[in-house]
């Protein structure tokens, strides 16, 4: 008895684990691709879709931060090197100035679909 009570304690728990993993990764979405956001600009009207948007944006943001770090890392390169190409040097520093700009403008639609996520109701209208 003591046997197949310990088995169906077992059993349990590994559906009950099965069970909490998979709505953990169910709420783990997926970044938005370009053509979702796309699409999802249009038509966003849940505070769920203005997160995704905002996230969407988000890691727009951070990607362009890490390409602008790397210009400057490059550009720093081309002023160091053996014969520094200053022509090369600049071209990259601008690269990461609008990069940045680019950067803070994606921060800031992400800012504005989190207001817009913020201000969606709550419940549908009855």
């Amino acid at each position: 008895m003591k046997t197949a009570q310990r088995n169906l304690h077992v059993v349990l728990l590994i559906v009950l684990t099965t069970a909490l993993s998979g709505s953990v990764w169910a709420q783990k979405e997926k970044p938005l691709t370009t053509d979702q956001a796309m699409q999802l600009l249009s038509t966003a009207n849940t505070a769920a879709q203005h997160e995704q948007l905002a996230q969407y944006f988000e890691q727009k943001a951070a990607k362009l931060e890490t390409e602008a770090k790397e210009h400057l890392e490059f550009a720093n390169a081309y002023h160091r090197g053996k014969t520094p190409n200053m022509t090369n040097a600049g071209y990259c520093e601008k690269a990461a100035s609008e990069e940045r700009k680019a950067a803070q403008e994606d921060r800031a639609i992400a800012g504005l679909h989190h207001k817009m996520a913020e201000e969606q109701p709550t419940s549908a209208p009855q």
